[in-house]
C-alpha cells in the first residue's frame, strides 16, 4: 500500500469513517487529560459556578459543585468513553448498535445539531463579552454587553474555531496542550487573589445571591442538579474525543481529572467570585478580582479558552455528522462541512443574543435529554451486551445488519429515551423551576437515567431480543442473515 493510500486511510479514520486502530490514536493519559481540561476550563465553568451562587451560599455551593459534577461526569463517561476507547469507533456510528441507523440520526439531531449550535453561539458570545470587557479595561470605558464589538468578536471566535477544526485533530491537540496548563495556573491565581482579599470564614459565610425557595434543602438540590447537568452536558462530545485515546482506561479516567477536576476548579472560582462581588457574569467580576494587569491577562486567556471548548465540540459534531448523513453530503470536503455547520451559530449570535443570559436554563434542559441517553448507553453496553459489540454489524449495509431493527429504529431505545425525558420534566421543569416532592430526595437526572436504563433493558429482553434484532447475547437468530451470524467481535 502506498504512502498516499496510508495517509488517506488515516485521515478517514480520524474523521470517523472507519474505526481507529490503537496505533492510530494520538492521545495518551495526560494528552487526553489536557484535552478534557481545555474543554472544561472555559467561561461556562465560571457561569455554572455563578448560577450555583444564585441558589445557595458558598459552603453549600462547593458541596453541590463536587457532588453534582462527580455524579454527572462519571455516569456520562461510563456511557460513552469506555466503548469509544475500546473500539475506536465514532460515537454516533456506535449508537447504531443501540438505536439503529435512523435512531442514531434522530439522537444526533436532538443531542448535537440543536444543542451544539446553541453551545457554539453561547461560547462565542462569552468570547465576545470577554473581549469587550478587556477593551473596556484598556480604554477605560464602560463595557457594553449588547454592543457591536461583542457580536463581531463572537463572529471572529466562530471563524477561528472553524479554522482550527478544518485543520484536523492534530491542530486541536496543539491548541489544547498550550492553553490547558496556562488556564489551570490562572484559576489558581484567581483563587489566591480571592482568598487574599477575604478571610476563609468570610467567604464560607457568604449567602446565596437570589435563592428562589424558602427551603434551603430544595435550593441545594437545584444547585446539585445544575452541576449534574454540567457533567451530563459532555455526553454528545466526549465519546468522539475518547476514540482518539489509546485504550479504555485512558478513555475513562482522564475525565475524572480533566473534565471533573478542571470544571470543579473553574466553578468554585465562579462561585466564590459571584458571591464576593455580587454578579454571576465572569466578564464582570474578572475586571474587579485582581486589578488592571491581571484583568487583562485573565480575560484574554479565558476568552481563548472558549475557543478550545468550541473547537472540541465542533470537531466531534462534524465527525458525527459525516456518519449520519447521506453519501452525497458526506462527499463534501471536510472544510466545507465545517463552514456550513457554523452558519447557524452565527445567525443565532446576531438574532438571539439573549441565549447567553439564559445559559443556566439552556444547560439544565440539556440534562433532560443527556441523562436518559446516558442511562440507555450504560444499560446497553454493560448489562445487555456485556461490553461486546460486533463492529461488522455496525458498519454493514443497513439491510444486512442486525442493527437495522424496525425500519432503522430500535423501539426499546426510543421508548426509553422518551420515558427518561418525560420523567425528568415531570420531576423538575427547568424553565419554571417547578418540581415534585421526590425531586428534593433524588434530583431529576438520576431518576431519568435510571428509568431510561430499566425501560431499555425490559423492552429489549421482552421484545427486541425475541425478534432477533440487535445481535444481543441469547437473542433469536432466525431474523439475522446467515452470512452475518458469525460477526467479528473485537476484544
Amino acid at each position: 500500500m502506498s504512502s498516499k493510500q496510508n495517509a488517506e486511510l488515516k485521515l478517514a479514520a480520524e474523521r470517523g469513517d472507519t474505526p481507529l486502530l490503537p496505533s492510530e490514536r494520538m492521545w495518551g493519559f495526560w494528552e487526553f487529560t489536557y484535552a478534557n481540561s481545555a474543554l472544561a476550563i472555559a467561561t461556562w465553568a465560571f457561569l455554572i459556578g455563578g448560577a450555583t451562587a444564585l441558589f445557595v451560599g458558598v459552603q453549600a455551593g462547593i458541596a453541590a459543585i463536587i457532588i453534582g459534577n462527580i455524579l454527572g461526569v462519571l455516569i456520562m463517561a461510563l456511557s460513552t468513553c469506555v466503548a469509544s476507547g475500546k473500539y475506536g469507533t465514532e460515537q454516533f456510528t456506535f449508537l447504531r448498535s443501540m438505536f439503529g441507523a435512523n435512531g442514531s440520526r434522530l439522537v444526533y439531531l436532538l443531542a448535537v445539531v440543536f444543542l451544539t449550535m446553541g453551545w457554539l453561539a453561547v461560547l462565542g458570545l462569552m468570547f465576545g463579552r470577554s473581549i469587550d470587557s478587556l477593551t473596556g479595561l484598556v480604554t477605560e470605558r464602560v463595557a457594553e454587553p449588547q454592543g457591536l464589538l461583542v457580536y463581531l468578536a463572537a463572529f471572529f471566535a466562530i471563524g477561528l474555531t472553524a479554522f482550527i477544526v478544518a485543520r484536523g485533530p492534530t491542530s486541536i491537540k496543539v491548541f489544547n496542550t498550550i492553553l490547558a496548563p496556562t488556564l489551570v495556573i490562572i484559576m489558581g491565581v484567581m483563587l489566591y487573589l480571592i482568598f487574599s482579599n477575604s478571610s476563609f470564614a468570610e467567604l464560607m459565610a457568604l449567602p446565596a445571591l437570589d435563592a428562589p425557595f424558602e427551603d434551603p434543602k430544595l435550593n441545594f438540590i437545584i444547585a446539585v442538579e445544575v452541576n449534574m447537568a454540567a457533567g451530563f452536558s459532555w455526553w454528545p462530545y466526549i465519546g468522539n474525543l475518547a476514540r482518539l485515546s489509546k485504550n479504555q482506561r485512558t478513555a475513562l479516567w482522564p475525565n475524572m481529572i480533566g473534565v471533573f477536576g478542571a470544571a470543579v476548579l473553574g466553578e468554585v472560582v465562579g462561585l466564590l467570585a459571584a458571591a464576593r462581588f455580587g454578579d454571576s457574569d465572569p466578564t464582570v467580576w474578572m475586571t474587579q478580582i485582581g486589578g488592571f494587569a491581571f484583568g487583562i491577562v485573565a480575560l484574554g486567556f479565558v476568552a481563548f479558552a472558549n475557543v478550545t471548548s468550541m473547537a472540541n465540540i465542533l470537531y466531534t459534531s462534524i465527525v458525527g455528522l459525516r456518519q449520519v448523513v447521506g453519501s452525497r453530503l458526506r462527499a463534501l470536503k471536510w472544510e466545507l462541512l465545517v463552514v456550513l455547520f457554523c452558519v447557524v451559530p452565527v445567525i443565532i449570535i446576531f438574532t438571539l443574543p439573549g441565549i447567553y443570559d439564559g445559559f443556566f436554563i439552556f444547560l439544565v434542559w440539556t440534562s433532560a435529554l443527556n441523562s436518559a441517553l446516558a442511562g440507555i448507553g450504560i444499560a446497553d453496553f454493560f448489562i445487555l451486551r456485556r461490553q461486546r459489540v460486533s463492529l461488522r454489524h455496525i458498519f454493514a449495509p443497513a439491510q444486512q445488519s442486525a442493527f437495522r431493527y424496525w425500519r432503522g429504529f430500535n423501539p426499546a431505545a426510543v421508548v426509553a429515551l422518551v420515558a427518561g425525558f418525560a420523567v425528568y420534566v415531570l420531576i423538575f421543569n427547568p424553565q419554571t423551576l417547578d418540581n415534585s416532592a421526590i425531586f428534593a430526595l433524588v434530583t431529576a437526572s438520576l431518576p431519568s437515567c435510571a428509568l431510561a436504563a430499566v425501560v431499555h433493558i425490559l423492552l429489549t429482553r421482552l421484545l427486541v431480543a425475541r425478534f432477533g434484532w440487535g445481535d444481543y447475547p441469547g437473542a433469536a437468530e432466525t431474523r439475522v442473515p446467515a452470512d452475518l451470524q458469525s460477526a467479528v467481535r473485537a476484544e
